[in-house]
């Protein structure tokens, strides 16, 4: 293994991890709603599921993705229609006057759902798909 590629593909997966983006305001918002042990459960699910994405690359996901191309094409609309849902959400619920799922500032916030909606947000963003799955 090449460390000079090793070490660039690790600066390039830190910079596309802290670049704004559904992950960031995801944490953020459940940081901000469930303080900080939320925040940290929700970035905790985030980083998981970028294992996962990592090591279903390295076992040959990029390979499939290459000979079936319309394999990433449906993984990609299926994390944007995910997305698209949760922004309907969120439109939904501020015409209607409520925060998300109905808590206010402060608020608790269960770390099962922190840290399992961190790494769903994370999975289905094509965002970080397309990345990790293009990267290497």
């Amino acid at each position: 293994m090449d460390t000079h590629v090793l070490g660039l593909y690790v600066a390039a997966v830190f910079l596309a991890m802290i670049a704004p983006g559904p992950d960031m305001m995801f944490v953020l918002a459940t940081g901000m709603r469930g303080g900080a042990r939320a925040g940290l459960l929700a970035t905790l699910g985030v980083v998981s599921s970028e294992i996962v994405q990592i090591t279903a690359v390295a076992a040959g996901l990029s390979a499939l993705f290459a000979e079936v191309p319309v394999a990433f094409t449906v993984l990609r609309l299926c994390g944007a229609a995910y997305l698209l849902y949760l922004g309907v959400q969120a439109l939904r619920s501020a015409r209607r006057g409520r925060s998300l799922e109905g808590s206010q500032p402060g608020e608790w916030v269960s770390g099962r759902y922190a840290y399992l909606r961190g790494a769903v947000t994370n999975l289905a963003n094509p965002k970080s798909v397309t990345f990790v799955v293009a990267l290497p």
